[in-house]
């Protein structure tokens, strides 16, 4: 019973393996996106969180602010200091959301361990572009049952060919309906 637990487990990884890499090919080819949440991904301890994505476009709107604050007086230099607060609390987020999501891609593409990793963890969503049915969200949905059903025979290895019999061609029996006497046309 062990042995066939074993084989079961083996075949079930082959075949994830053989779905990622029809993913990774899907994704190159534009046919697959990922998506990915970074309100779910962005925290310490995640793969793919790095911190210095919120402070260096604060630093750098700050160094910018006080070089304009010495080149151009301090009236100017505290407008531009307000400025570039406001750009960090409106701006900031979709330029981090980006960077997160491009490194959740590549992440998950560069091994199965990774996919199954950040799978787990939520926040990611499957789309095959073109197939007007909703996402694969992470961590509740079946990433493989997705792939295997918009990937089609692409993800699974062929089948050996079945050796197909003829069906007896089946031909009803003739009925003879015979004309009644009394329904002659008359003349």
């Amino acid at each position: 019973m062990g042995s066939i637990i074993a084989e079961w487990h083996s075949q079930k990884a082959k075949e994830a393996d053989l779905l990622h890499d029809q993913i990774r090919t899907a994704v190159a080819a534009g046919r697959v996106r990922i998506v990915a949440d970074a309100r779910v991904l962005d925290f310490d301890g995640s793969p793919v969180h790095q911190p210095w994505d919120h402070l260096t476009p604060l630093l750098v709107l700050m160094v910018l602010a006080l070089v304009i604050l010495l080149a151009a007086g301090v009236a100017v230099g505290i407008v531009a200091m307000t400025v570039g607060a406001l750009i960090h609390l409106t701006g900031t987020r979709y330029l981090v959301a980006w960077r997160l999501e491009r490194r959740t891609v590549e992440f998950m593409l560069s091994s199965l361990d990774n996919w199954q990793r950040l799978w787990q963890l939520g926040g990611i969503a499957v789309v095959f572009t073109g197939s007007g049915e909703l996402p694969c969200f992470a961590p509740m949905g079946d990433w493989r049952k997705f792939a295997r059903r918009h990937l089609g025979a692409e993800a699974l290895p062929p089948a050996p060919p079945a050796q197909a019999q003829p069906e007896p061609m089946v031909v009803p029996d003739a009925v003879v309906v015979e004309p009644d006497p009394g329904d002659a046309p008359q003349q």
